[in-house]
């Protein structure tokens, strides 16, 4: 009785790891988890300095992380979009630079996206696709 104990105990350390060990989220699905749950929990954010996000989504096939805001108000102007894009490009690469909580996907080699679209149109103002390949 006591062997099968120490052989059951034994058996069970060494399958526990091997049996638990069979699905270990990739960082892959922790980015499709990730933006599901923000976007569930959060989204549409409210409207603040004239643009809210609507959502965030990945794909896998190109680990491409997909962030779509609205812009309204004086920001909902694709002539001022037009005048102003070198800087808001710049903008845009700055804040994606010294985003933090995304450090992990950008060393695994993910693309972010972003997308401003018009809230009186619907029209794409303004796309930006990081890092540049």
């Amino acid at each position: 009785m006591k062997i099968s104990k120490i052989c059951f105990s034994v058996a069970l350390a060494v399958l526990l790891p091997v049996a638990t060990s069979c699905h270990h989220d990739t960082l892959e699905d922790k980015a499709e988890k990730d933006c599901k749950e923000y976007t569930k929990k959060y989204c549409p954010t409210p409207f603040t300095d004239m643009q809210r996000m609507d959502s965030i989504t990945f794909t896998r096939s190109d680990k491409t992380l997909h962030y779509y805001y609205l812009l309204n108000g004086k920001a909902d102007d694709p002539h001022a979009i037009d005048r102003m894009r070198p800087q808001l490009m710049a903008t845009i690469k700055r804040n994606w630079m010294e985003d933090t909580h995304s450090t992990s996907y950008k060393k695994a080699g993910f693309r972010f996206h972003f997308v401003y679209r018009s809230a009186s149109t619907g029209k794409v103002l303004l796309e930006a696709t990081l890092p540049h390949k």
